[in-house]
């Protein structure tokens, strides 16, 4: 996937860091699940031909989003990413703008999300696609046991909260509007019947 973008190296440098920062726990947050949104993130970034600037601060933002996730805090597990990031291009031929460029894309992931431009719009869009397909349930299942496993403890009334999750989500892009909204119905209709 390096070919998305004009430094080599970062799709190698993120996977290394999944592979040697191993954690059994992330069922869902997990180097599986970053490829996919890289992926979905080139996927919009096409349709709206963005430049080759902000491709490459898009994906590498998509790279980097949930590293994060590697130290074990949840709750500023975006700041870390964005350390990992900024680790990652210490002493690399590159502006600070770009940097900050990056850096305020993965930040738009975090919850609640409050997108304020194109880039940021994507990566939220790509980061919960899943909300819109068929997978939606085996993923949803994979990110309660992981929530499960990372706090020692059950979690009750999933359907619920799943669906107050689903009810209460938005696609920013009109790309995403159109392509996954009528799948994120029909899961949220398969949600009540499982009330």
């Amino acid at each position: 996937m390096d070919k998305d973008t004009t430094l080599p190296g970062i799709s190698s440098h993120v996977q290394q860091l999944y592979t040697t920062c191993k954690r059994t726990y992330l069922l869902y947050h997990n180097l599986e699940h970053t490829i996919q949104v890289v992926q979905h993130a080139g996927i919009i970034a096409d349709h709206f031909s963005i430049d080759e600037h902000s491709r490459f601060v898009l994906l590498t933002a998509a790279w980097f989003h949930d590293t994060g996730q590697l130290t074990g805090d949840m709750m500023v597990h975006e700041e870390t990413s964005v350390q990992f990031m900024k680790d990652f291009f210490y002493c690399k031929p590159i502006e600070q703008d770009t940097i900050s460029a990056i850096a305020k894309c993965i930040m738009a992931t975090k919850m609640p999300v409050t997108p304020t431009n194109l880039l940021e719009e994507i990566i939220c869009d790509a980061d919960t696609w899943h909300l819109g397909t068929k997978d939606f349930y085996r993923l949803d299942a994979m990110v309660w046991k992981e929530l499960e496993l990372r706090l020692h403890k059950n979690i009750e009334n999933q359907v619920e909260k799943s669906l107050y999750f689903l009810e209460s989500h938005r696609f920013y892009t009109s790309y995403c509007m159109g392509l996954l909204s009528a799948g994120k119905t029909k899961n949220i209709e398969l949600l009540k019947t499982l009330l």
